[in-house]
């Protein structure tokens, strides 16, 4: 008698639990759905600049973006510590979730995305996938100019615009969307080592 009523409970007890993680996921489903419903926010780097600041930088011409291959030549410690990042591995998140085509989605998982030079797709521009160097830097061609040039600079966001670079994290970082980081302050300052993972 006494092991039916311990099999009845733990029964009852899956039952609770298989519930609960179904309301769970269909709630999660529910609002993911109604967030893809939705227009596509703004791009990363141009709420972070502001609008006028961006149009202008973007406008010039001057600006485009380059992927990290470029990157890893000056700055191959963090280029090996990235390739051992969620960030690095973003598309694959959404391949996974059926979503590797919505601009709600791409906007935060591609680099570039809704810009002339930017992410487009994985068959016409699969160096631009997943969130790389310029996904928070912003184009990268000016500051490889510069470099040539033995000059410094050159990023729309980078260490001479910190407030700038934080800001590109907190427009995908929300509070809505980020499962990540419970401390975006702590996350973002283990961003300044090569390997934000040690």
């Amino acid at each position: 008698m006494g092991q039916n009523r311990s099999i009845v409970k733990t029964f009852i007890t899956l039952y609770i639990l298989a519930a609960a993680l179904t309301v769970s996921l269909f709630a999660q489903e529910s609002r993911i759905n109604e967030e893809l419903a939705s227009p596509m926010t703004e791009i990363p780097l141009k709420q972070a600049m502001g609008k006028e600041a961006y149009d202008d930088a973007i406008g010039s011409g001057r600006y485009r973006y380059i992927g990290n291959s470029k990157c890893r030549l000056c700055h191959r410690k963090f280029f090996i510590g990235r390739k051992r990042d969620a960030h690095d591995y973003a598309m694959e998140k959404l391949a996974k979730s059926g979503h590797e085509e919505s601009p709600r989605c791409l906007i935060c998982h591609s680099t570039g995305y809704g810009t002339d030079t930017g992410f487009v797709s994985m068959k016409s521009t699969p160096r631009l996938a997943n969130v790389q160097c310029e996904g928070c830097h912003g184009p990268g061609n000016e500051h490889v100019r510069l470099i040539k040039a033995k000059k410094k600079g050159g990023f729309l966001a980078g260490v001479d615009h910190p407030e700038r670079l934080k800001n590109i994290c907190k427009s995908c970082h929300t509070q809505r969307w980020d499962k990540s980081y419970h401390d975006l302050q702590k996350a973002y300052d283990s961003y300044k080592s090569a390997d934000p993972k040690r």
